[in-house]
């Protein structure tokens, strides 16, 4: 009997080796955010890609599509989404099939999260088919770039009935476990902080802004309108969508709108700018009442302290002639605090019953043996962390602006946010071009596109 209990605590310790690999994961994304910004994107995708095939694949399928993309490698980077969106399907086919619990998995129930494989968040499938749209943009494949527009505006669709049946089931698995989830709330002020700088967590002007400006350049004006309808009304304080509303119906036909369309010899430009690095979680230790006493659980949290200032790009012809300057369209770190928010109910009531669950463990082991009893302690003191996980190489914001420019081959200058930086660019009369400003790995990374 008391080998048995003394075995029972070394397995769950090398349980938790395993489980808590992720408990430091803002670490090792900060080292592969280092190993890009020294031109090292080779052996970061090296190191990424084998790993795409393990339980965490989707989270190394999301950080290497990104950095590849980072890195002018449009075909290397639409595989790694493509492995992305597979492991999203797969999500999907097992949400259907499982009725779930507020826990699932031996391993999740007597470690952390952390044992979960990840499973990625609404706004994140939502950048990750934009990106491949811009991926299949860049390979000039205006069809693939249709597609993975059109899933990402369904993703949206999807994602507030989704929402929807998770909150419920999340206020219906507290109720029923007696949980009051009410007494934590003051412990996470600085998350409903952040939380509260956006309205939703996943409903993002920046995919329809982009949605828009692909299908007016190929000449579905109607399909353009909706989305910039959509995108308007997600941000109505980003004015220049105002704009292009008016300014797309007057070439549709109504004279009664007062707006300048572009004439024959001119085009459009388009400035996309994804302005720094989505914030880190951060981990917070909150006492847990069970039956047998208080116990310390850790919980993710965002610090509204992370979250900085956006600062528009001004964009200038070679004259220094005031072209456009870039206003947010998505605040990407406060989506990703209010989609924490959003999972806090459901968390707590996990964390709750997995407290209980090692409470008892604890009680149990040291009622057999105290030796038992001193190592469970240890374990469950090892093994409280928090899931951290994201994907954190996203921006921080998307920033964007459009003007009318003449045709032509032409020097525009970016200032701000750091960057001074001119910029060669054609521009076809009556075509789009798309000039997109990445800041997200220190240095600039400037891409153009033309429709």
């Amino acid at each position: 009997m008391e080998l048995r209990m003394l075995a029972v605590p070394a397995l769950l310790l090398s349980l938790t080796g395993c489980a808590s690999v992720f408990s430091s994961y803002p670490v090792q994304a900060d080292k592969w955010m280092v190993s890009y910004q020294n031109g090292q994107t080779e052996a970061l995708l090296g190191q990424l890609t084998p790993k795409m095939s393990e339980q965490d694949g989707l989270l190394y399928s999301l950080e290497a599509g990104r950095f590849a993309q980072l890195g002018g490698q449009p075909d290397t980077s639409k595989l790694a989404f493509e492995s992305a969106f597979l492991f999203f399907e797969k999500e999907d086919d097992q949400a259907r099939l499982s009725a779930g619990g507020a826990v699932s998995g031996t391993g999740a129930m007597l470690t952390n999260d952390n044992a979960r494989p990840y499973s990625g968040r609404d706004y994140e499938r939502i950048f990750a088919h934009s990106f491949q749209a811009l991926n299949y943009l860049k390979l000039r494949d205006a069809e693939g770039a249709a597609v993975e527009l059109r899933r990402a505006n369904l993703e949206q669709t999807v994602a507030a009935q989704r929402r929807e049946k998770e909150l419920a089931k999340a206020e219906e698995e507290a109720a029923k476990e007696e949980v009051d989830v009410s007494q934590h709330e003051g412990s996470f002020a600085g998350l409903n902080e952040a939380a509260g700088r956006v309205k939703s967590s996943f409903q993002n002007a920046y995919t329809f802004y982009l949605s828009a400006v692909f299908w007016e350049a190929v000449r579905d004006n109607n399909a353009a309108l909706v989305d910039l309808k959509r995108a308007y009304e997600i941000n109505p304080d980003a004015l220049f969508i105002e704009e292009d509303i008016r300014r797309l119906q007057r070439r549709m036909g109504d004279r009664r709108i007062d707006a300048r369309v572009p004439g024959p010899e001119e085009g459009s430009l388009v400035v996309l700018f994804e302005q720094g690095r989505v914030p880190p979680k951060r981990e917070i230790s909150l006492p847990i009442p069970t039956i047998h006493g208080a116990f310390a659980v850790a919980f993710p949290t965002y610090d509204p302290a992370d979250i900085s200032a956006a600062v528009p790009l001004t964009v200038a012809d070679a004259e220094g002639n005031g072209v456009l300057r870039t206003q947010v369209i998505a605040e990407v770190g406060a989506m990703a605090a209010r989609s924490l928010r959003e999972e806090l109910k459901g968390m707590i009531v996990r964390q709750t019953l997995r407290a209980a669950t090692k409470y008892a463990l604890q009680k149990q082991a040291n009622d057999a043996n105290p030796l038992a009893g001193f190592a469970t302690n240890i374990y469950n003191l090892v093994s409280e962390r928090a899931d951290l996980r994201s994907w954190m190489s996203l921006p921080l914001y998307v920033q964007a602006g459009r003007t009318i420019v003449p045709a032509g081959q032409k020097q525009i200058m970016l200032s701000g946010a750091g960057i001074n930086q001119s910029v060669d660019i054609e521009v076809s009369p009556g075509g789009t071009t798309i000039v997109r400003v990445i800041t997200t790995g220190g240095v600039p990374v400037i891409e153009t596109y033309r429709m």
